[in-house]
């Protein structure tokens, strides 16, 4: 038989302040002494126990119920709160921790390990394997339709993405055309302005090089402009029609945020100028910190000149193939025409459960635990940076789910190389530029284990060491 909520005392060891005592319940729940739903112990019960104050234990308590792990009800006590095991588990923490404390270090079943830091996966294991099954069951229930999802694409999951994009993203009245990847949304959207003639397509470098694939195959002749710590500047882009390419939230892969007022004067211009905005909003869904910033389609003019275009690769998982593109009226036809001739839409059965999965809510609950897991993950990359290579400077650590590391005077891929063989995976910096190349290396911190940070920053410390003693096959770079 099922157990239910289980309450009473639990063993925490010793602790000496409010931080001792949240690390302590936090890994009581990873290891299952805790489980969702249990009654946590009073505080003047804990109070009795570990011989601190009760007010230390209620700010304890309070710390607690603001990462989400615990939930006071009136009358019912504390519990342990759903979802909070996975996210213990997972090595979420209410705050950043040092790496010499407790660890659990697991290695994945399934997907890349946990040593490769190349950029594009999130962690799925985040995803609640019970409201993920049950939306598969309930979508797998309905039998097969006997549809073309590109011409007839799932109704439960445009609905569901309507409300979604309203909620998160401001996006009111969305009607999304659904495709199986974020690459085919760009080509569609591509296709459909090349149609008339070639127009320019701008590109921020380094950059997402999948969008400059999609614009040369429909012959379209790219700009590359350098990134900017602000955004792209709609002052360097002419007087032309074109199309624009931008990752707004997250500049990818130097994860910059465009600035307020460059997304309103880059609206200002695609309606000035006749042009197309592609906002690639990849993983903004993540942020640390920071306020979200409006979405470029919300803004004054946007709806008639920005196409959206988001994706299911960054938020659950890119085993899915779903993403989304909310085109401007004008364009819609000549998307979904194009979308029928390539038919590079989703398969019906992980668009219906995507559907029911954000319908059930489970999807925002999800995005709120993995926030906080990534957030730790995040801090602990960055804070053991800071402490074994305290002259690098990092960027991108806002939002999304990698940061980069730039390496001025070093021959990134040498050092990409240099770091495989000691078992981490990177990516370089470089590798992601055409013409304004930037030295670095571009991490995934969303799988990193609770040791890893600190293993990997003093492997890079090493690394770079032993390159500026000229152990390098090519020159430093300037």
């Amino acid at each position: 038989m099922p157990r239910g909520p289980r309450s009473g005392s639990v063993v925490l060891g010793d602790v000496a302040g409010a931080a001792d005592l949240v690390n302590a319940i936090v890994d009581r729940i990873a290891d299952g002494a805790l489980a969702d739903g249990d009654r946590i112990p009073s505080s003047r019960s804990l109070a009795q126990q570990t011989g601190l104050s009760r007010g230390t234990v209620v700010r304890a308590f309070d710390e607690l119920a603001a990462a989400g792990f615990v939930a006071s009800e009136h009358g019912s006590g504390t519990r342990v709160s759903d979802g909070a095991a996975q996210a213990a588990r997972a090595g979420a923490r209410t705050r950043g921790r040092d790496a010499s404390g407790p660890t659990l270090d697991v290695e994945p079943r399934r997907g890349r390990p946990r040593r490769d830091l190349r950029p594009g996966i999130p962690d799925a294991a985040l995803v609640d394997g019970r409201a993920w099954r049950s939306a598969v069951r309930a979508a797998a229930a309905e039998g097969l339709a006997g549809l073309n999802p590109w011409e007839e694409p799932s109704s439960t999951l445009r609905a569901a993405l309507s409300g979604h994009l309203r909620r998160h993203r401001g996006i009111a009245d969305a009607d999304p055309i659904l495709f199986d990847s974020s690459r085919s949304a760009i080509a569609a959207l591509c296709a459909a302005i090349a149609a008339s003639g070639p127009v320019p397509f701008h590109v921020e470098d380094p950059g997402y090089r999948g969008a400059v694939l999609m614009a040369r195959e429909q012959g379209l002749p790219v700009r590359f402009h350098p990134a900017d710590p602000d955004g792209l500047d709609a002052a360097r882009l002419g007087d032309e029609p074109a199309i624009v390419f931008t990752t707004p939230a997250h500049q990818f892969p130097l994860g910059y945020r465009l600035s307020v007022d460059r997304r309103a004067a880059l609206v200002e211009w695609a309606r000035r100028t006749g042009s197309l905005v592609i906002e690639d909003d990849y993983d903004g869904e993540f942020r640390y910190g920071v306020a979200p910033l409006p979405a470029l389609v919300t803004l004054p003019g946007g709806a008639a000149n920005v196409a959206y275009v988001g994706t299911s690769s960054k938020s659950v998982s890119p085993d899915l193939r779903v993403a989304w593109c909310v085109p401007p009226a004008g364009l819609r036809r000549d998307v979904e025409r194009w979308l029928a001739v390539h038919r590079r839409g989703p398969s019906s059965l992980p668009a219906d459960a995507l559907g029911g999965f954000i319908g059930s809510g489970a999807m925002d609950r999800h995005l709120a635990r993995a926030a906080r897991v990534y957030s730790d993950r995040r801090s602990q990359l960055v804070t053991a940076l800071a402490r074994e290579c305290p002259g690098l400077v990092v960027t991108g650590v806002e939002a999304g789910l990698h940061l980069c590391v730039l390496l001025p005077g070093y021959y990134d891929d040498d050092v990409v190389r240099a770091l495989e063989k000691t078992g981490w995976r990177t990516r370089s910096l470089s590798s992601q530029a055409a013409r304004h190349a930037v030295s670095g290396l571009v991490l995934n911190y969303s799988r990193l284990g609770t040791r890893d940070a600190g293993e990997f920053a003093t492997i890079l410390r090493d690394v770079l060491a032993a390159e500026t003693d000229g152990d390098s096959d090519s020159p430093p770079r300037p």
